[in-house]
């Protein structure tokens, strides 16, 4: 009876115990959360500005020239109309982002180099094209109107695969009142792409990361459970990568978050990690979602930033049978 008794007195001094140490793992974890991600599962932001890195591989630059040139005097352009309109065609089977920026050279205002001023990103799905006229350019960039009669410049796009892009010039006299009097020519010209040149790096992404490698372990009371989760990391790019943090964050309700440094991993290579909770309450209350960022402080610069945050959901009734 007196062994029992003793027996009882040790087992309820160890669960205290392990209480205690849950209860300060568990603060620690909640402290980590609010300064660093008080938001899951929105994708970790960290402090440090993100890495921007452009992915377009291909460049193609046109001259651009729009409106009425009045003066007689003017000898920058020969006095007319002019009209310039850009196509650009998708011939491959995918779909293509592409960029559009115009360099305006005319009207300067007394600059050496031109104005660069961006007009968007668009997407062409296979086969599709697309034309871009003055008047677009005048509703995107000058919506109250352009800055002189004409404008003058050069029209850049900048996309992920190679496109077909033509520009179609046309041209027309005036007369003394600036009204146009007669088409004068039509030029189609084809714009040669030139490949852009971009210095090798790195580009990290998570592999193998699905519901089927989620657990959650309990043994003789809940406070007891770990939660586990296996995933791979690969460098898809054509350069090492540094130093960088895994950070993986366990029901976000709760946001107990673990965070795994790695040395670095060389390009083509992958790494696989098994991560734990502390012992504590089951992630599956009843679904458990994890989520992984990989580089969490942005300490690498990749070819591209936005591949590098995944999360998976997994409901209770799905664990198998002992778990």
């Amino acid at each position: 009876m007196q062994n029992l008794f003793l027996t009882m007195i040790i087992w309820l001094i160890s669960l205290l115990t392990m209480n205690y140490v849950h209860a300060q793992q568990e603060q620690e974890f909640l402290l980590t959360n609010v300064s660093d991600n008080p938001v899951m599962p929105e994708p970790y932001k960290s402090k440090e500005p993100p890495c921007r890195v452009s992915l377009h591989k291909y460049e193609y630059a046109a001259q651009f020239i729009y409106g009425i040139q009045k003066e007689h005097e003017n000898m920058r352009l020969a006095r007319g109309c002019y009209i310039t309109s850009i196509t650009v065609h998708n011939p491959n089977d995918a779909d293509v982002r592409f960029f559009k920026n115009l360099v305006l050279t005319h009207p300067s205002d007394g600059q050496n180099t031109g104005k660069v001023m961006p007009m968007g990103e668009n997407v062409l799905k296979a086969g599709e094209a697309v034309e871009i006229t003055g008047e677009d350019v005048q509703k995107e960039l000058f919506p109250n109107g352009f800055p002189s009669s004409y404008i003058k410049g050069l029209f850049i796009i900048r996309s992920t695969e190679s496109l077909d892009v033509a520009a179609l010039y046309e041209t027309a006299t005036i007369d003394p009142e600036n009204n146009i009097e007669a088409l004068n020519d039509i030029d189609i010209k084809q714009i040669c792409g030139r490949e852009i040149q971009q210095k090798p790096l790195p580009d990290l992404v998570i592999r193998h990361f699905d519901a089927s490698q989620l657990y959650s372990d309990c043994y003789d009371w809940p406070e007891t459970c770990v939660t586990r989760v296996t995933f791979t990391v690969e460098n898809i790019g054509n350069k090492a990568a540094g130093s960088f943090n895994i950070r993986v964050v366990f029901d976000p309700a709760q946001s107990v978050v673990v965070n795994q440094a790695v040395l670095g991993l060389d390009a083509g290579a992958s790494r696989t990690f098994t991560i734990k909770t502390p012992p504590g309450r089951s992630c599956f209350d009843p679904d458990c979602t994890v989520c992984v960022k990989v580089d969490s402080e942005n300490t690498v610069t990749e070819s591209d930033e936005e591949n590098n945050y995944l999360c998976v959901n997994k409901s209770e009734k799905n664990e198998p049978e002992g778990k």
